[in-house]
């Protein structure tokens, strides 16, 4: 037998429930450079143009612009951050080390002259015609280091604020290669070289991020360095858009 004793003017309800303890964060949960970022991979000339005129392009560079978008990739793998509060969670630092991996997918049928004192992309000593690429790339592997400030519009709940963030990321290259896959008169090929195809061993980027909550950011990374070595290629940007999946 169980005995029931009530306040007359409190309800059972009331007497029963207990306070519901409001979740904590870490201030990491306040950030978004680290986790997964997928997009697509861009050249642009130095006046964000992604095509040229034929009578401007006296050194080839359409070669290098005309992208095959739809298999011009972009994923980065941001292992480690590292946070400072500036203010609150409302303004922080951060910091930290990734991977990321740029495929540019060419749409002419060329193929990379590495060993010529100045990048060349000549045509295949097949004739066009007959030849039919379903892969043809150029693949550069980095390893970078960001440095960027972010905004978060709500200090105690990062699940209902708003963050933005710039800053800049600065890349090493560690590896490039190109590889092709095509077909003539009915036979497959298939190709893979690496080389440095005369590649800037640094890259600078200035980083924009925009999202809300972990529901879902998309970034824009634009390059302020050539992609090729000085007076060793065309003077092309990369460009590279996308979203993050956080950790």
């Amino acid at each position: 037998m169980e005995i029931w004793i009530f306040d007359a003017e409190k309800s059972a309800t009331q007497i029963d429930s207990t306070p519901k303890k409001e979740p904590s964060y870490s201030k990491n949960d306040f950030t978004h450079w680290g986790g997964l970022d997928f997009g697509v991979s861009m050249l642009t000339t130095i006046d964000n143009k992604f095509i040229l005129s034929d009578e401007v392009d006296t050194t080839q560079m359409n070669t290098f612009l005309d992208l095959n978008y739809s298999k011009s990739l972009h994923f980065s793998l941001n292992l480690i951050e590292q946070n400072i509060r500036i203010y609150k969670n409302y303004v922080i630092l951060e910091t930290g080390m990734g991977m990321e991996w740029n495929s540019y997918n060419f749409n002419k049928n060329i193929t990379l002259d590495a060993d010529a004192p100045y990048i060349s992309a000549s045509n295949t000593a097949v004739a066009p015609d007959s030849i039919k690429f379903s892969k043809n790339k150029l693949k550069v592997t980095y390893l970078k280091v960001p440095l960027i400030f972010e905004f978060n519009t709500n200090n105690k709940n990062p699940n209902r604020s708003f963050h933005i963030s710039g800053g800049f990321e600065f890349a090493y290259k560690i590896g490039s290669r190109t590889k092709q896959k095509y077909e003539i008169n009915g036979y497959d090929y298939k190709t893979t070289r690496r080389d440095d195809y005369h590649l800037a061993d640094f890259k600078y980027s200035t980083v924009f991020r925009v999202g809300y909550g972990d529901y879902f950011t998309v970034f824009a990374n634009y390059g302020l360095s050539n992609l090729f070595e000085y007076k060793k290629g065309p003077n092309v940007y990369p460009l590279t858009a996308g979203i993050t999946i956080g950790f």
